[in-house]
């Protein structure tokens, strides 16, 4: 099993910012430590428009691509550095629902489609919706107050990131350079956090190229925290946690650190019907340090990032599943990768959960497998829910 990171970079958008964006961020990513340190980095690029005439002016086409789609177009254009670890996806088609988009670590958006936004905010995890007009522009991201979000994601037609006339006379503006730059660095800094570096993400903010920096975007009390960063425990009152839930703010601080307090406390129970609550699979992974380690997946799956910083062997995985609780191809194969390094898992169901623990093969209990890994994990009954009082802050 690597201890490298793949990337999964989702990219809503190929026009004035997302071709720009692209240009930057694949020839900064084609070499060195970044992608050096990755098993890989996949940037999947959505967009269902084709290159028109008026699209040169300001986006990253050629004469010759006209009439071609934008997403085919822009990976010819960047082909020359694409490899074996570094690919680019040319998805011609538009993000209208969750089924639209393939599970990603980040997501830009960068297509005037309120649609395509909205998905994306409800999917949570790390994101950045950058919008540009003649030569101004906006970003948001997951660390954007809620409220906020939605009162700047109002339902509206889609416009050209060039004012009205602008190209026809000649008068291009350059707020779609100025959003793809602030893409392309909160891209290399997203990943630079997610693996564990130093990096410092570009803030939320609304900036003018005649004017300035106009304002700043308020966010919550704190980010959520990265993939595979150890979580606190701590109890937060139901209703912030159902609020943020809610909102689609699955990552929040309140929602995390009460998964962890939940765990910690093995109150199962609880943490299948926040799972349920959010409609998601959720994976807690403890140390033998006494680190949690919080992730949050899709309604059938849940993937562990690697934990950073955590000391093994691990003492114990649990996770959801959105009913019965069994172990699945996928569990089997993470227990098989984990064997040697964790000494019990445990997957949870609406009202029962089922255990299992590494230990030495004997004759005398059933095995998750005869042969294999998995013949050193114990194949034990479903065990009902014991009540638990949790009180709360």
């Amino acid at each position: 099993m690597s201890n490298n990171l793949h990337f999964e970079i989702a990219i809503i958008g190929a026009g004035g910012i997302g071709s720009n964006l692209i240009v930057n961020l694949v020839p900064a990513l084609h070499r060195g430590g970044m992608l050096d340190s990755t098993d890989g980095i996949t940037i999947r690029v959505y967009d269902s428009d084709e290159v028109s005439e008026s699209n040169l002016a300001h986006q990253r086409f050629l004469p010759n691509q006209i009439g071609m789609k934008k997403t085919e177009a822009i990976r010819t254009n960047i082909l020359p550095f694409i490899g074996e670890k570094l690919s680019l996806v040319s998805c011609p088609w538009d993000v209208r629902g969750e089924d639209d988009i393939v599970p990603y670590d980040m997501a830009i958006v960068a297509v005037d489609s309120p649609i395509a936004r909205r998905v994306v905010h409800s999917l949570g995890g790390f994101w950045l919706d950058i919008r540009c007009r003649g030569d101004g522009y906006m970003a948001l991201d997951f660390r954007v107050l809620s409220e906020h979000l939605s009162a700047m994601t109002p339902d509206q037609l889609a416009m050209s990131c060039q004012l009205d006339g602008a190209i026809s006379s000649g008068n291009i503006q350059f707020g779609h350079t100025l959003a793809a730059a602030h893409g392309s660095q909160w891209a290399v800094q997203m990943m630079r956090l997610i693996s564990g570096n130093n990096g410092a993400l570009p803030e939320p903010q609304i900036a003018n190229l005649s004017f300035g920096t106009l304002s700043k975007q308020p966010m919550e009390r704190g980010p959520p925290p990265l993939p595979g960063a150890y979580v606190t425990p701590r109890l937060h009152l139901d209703h912030s946690v159902k609020e943020k839930i809610s909102s689609g703010a699955v990552l929040a601080l309140e929602v995390v650190e009460t998964i962890a307090h939940l765990s910690q406390n093995e109150n199962w129970e609880a943490l299948w019907k926040v799972a349920d609550s959010m409609n998601r699979e959720i994976s807690v992974l403890f140390d033998s340090g006494g680190k949690i380690f919080v992730d949050i997946g899709t309604q059938g799956e849940v993937a562990m990032s690697p934990p950073i910083g955590a000391e093994i062997p691990f003492r114990l995985w649990v996770h959801t599943h959105p009913w019965d609780p069994y172990w699945s191809e996928t569990d089997r194969d993470t227990i098989s990768c984990y064997s040697g390094i964790l000494e019990e898992a445990i997957v949870l169901g609406h009202d029962h959960y089922k255990r299992t623990r590494h230990t030495v093969p004997n004759d005398d209990h059933p095995r998750l497998s005869k042969y294999g890994p998995l013949s050193s994990w114990t194949e034990e009954e479903l065990s009902p829910y014991l009540p638990k009082m949790e009180v709360r802050e």
